[in-house]
């Protein structure tokens, strides 16, 4: 019979927990419904800084309630089409878009703000299409879409002095903008990909690669993951990619129709859109560890950056590395797999191991 001392011991536990994966990956705890009349739809949630609200646009114009669906109530209707709005980052205001038209002219929409309660309402701008307003984490900068330059580009404001700059320049329509809590960056979609542009440099870097569609992309408080919508696996659903490593984790797989997530201030908790039935009503999805490092991964991610100039088109090249099993049964298979793997590996070296010992 082979007789192992400590070190021998020793080395059999290391092999075995480094050919094991360890899956830790985000534990969704519940997800529930937070409007359900079926009578109209509701779109463009987004939280008060302190977590208690949520504003949103129903019937096409700006509501507002608390976080748990209690006490809906309209704050804005102007009788035309008032949407995306945002809170201000000290909670006092709202922004959004509202349509325009001017005398012999289409319509076009424009960027408000107004005190929370739907008072002492302010038009931004005027002209060209402006929506999709997201306020920096300090409360300086306004990013928003603007279709001034020909298709939608990402811009910025100047809270203070109300100067506006181009902030992306492409032939094609950017997806609604969201900021890094760092406020360093803006993140949003491209050719059905995330980007990020650096908000200082202007510098562009694309996050995903693939054939499928990658939109509303909305980073968790740390900074650390990002939830957005995509169709990958065959059903759009949401999910969380990390920023360090790209490992990617499926947050639903119930094949409804999912859109603009917002997560909540403290991380735990995202707000979004689905089409359950014949409307579209506003769900909840909340986390038990929303910062713990995912077990696993669909795609390899490899960075490319690009300098966003003026009058220069960005190039894309798509590169699926991987197919995926759909739905979450498909990650569950994944990680069994490893785990075997792992498992079978840790056999293999052990027996090595216990020859190398014998003639030792």
């Amino acid at each position: 019979m082979l007789k192992t001392g400590p070190m021998a011991f020793f080395c059999l536990v290391l092999i075995i927990c480094s050919a094991t994966p360890v899956l830790a990956g985000v534990e969704v705890a519940n997800i529930y419904p937070l409007t359900d009349d079926f009578s109209s739809d509701y779109h463009y949630p987004a939280w008060s800084p302190d977590g208690t609200q949520i504003t949103y646009m129903n019937d096409k114009a700006i509501w507002i309630m608390d976080a748990d669906g209690s006490n809906p109530h309209v704050i804005y209707d102007g009788m035309k089409w008032d949407g995306d709005p945002c809170f201000s980052a000290d909670g006092k205001d709202i922004y959004f878009a509202s349509e325009s038209r001017k005398p012999y002219s289409s319509t076009y929409l424009n960027l408000f703000k107004m005190n929370v309660d739907g008072s002492n309402i302010t038009q931004l701008t005027d002209g060209a299409d402006r929506r999709s307003p997201s306020i920096s984490p300090d409360g300086s900068m306004l990013a928003y879409l603007s279709n001034i330059a020909g298709n939608y580009d990402i811009w910025v404001m100047d809270i203070t002095n109300k100067s506006h700059r181009q902030l992306t320049f492409t032939s094609e329509d950017e997806g609604k903008p969201s900021w890094s809590p760092d406020g360093d960056e803006v993140i949003y979609s491209f050719k059905d990909n995330l980007w990020l542009t650096d908000v200082e440099f202007d510098k562009s870097r694309q996050l995903t690669h693939g054939t499928s569609n990658d939109v509303d992309p909305f980073f968790l408080p740390s900074g650390e993951k990002i939830v957005f919508i995509s169709d990958r696996g065959g059903e759009t659903n949401l999910w969380l990619i990390d920023t360090e490593d790209d490992e990617r984790q499926l947050l639903t797989d119930d094949r409804k129709v999912e859109y603009s997530p917002a997560a909540g201030p403290d991380g735990k908790k995202i707000v979004f859109g689905a089409r359950a039935n014949e409307t579209f009503d506003l769900w909840m999805l909340e986390m038990e560890n929303p910062e713990a490092n995912d077990g696993f991964s669909d795609i390899n991610v490899e960075d490319t950056n690009v300098e966003a100039t003026e009058g220069e088109d960005i190039s894309l090249t798509s590169e699926n590395n991987q197919n995926m099993d759909e739905g979450s049964g498909g990650l569950i298979g994944n990680n069994l797999a490893l785990f075997a793997g792992g498992l079978v590996l840790g056999i293999i070296l052990f027996l090595v191991a216990r020859l190398i010992f014998r003639k030792i």
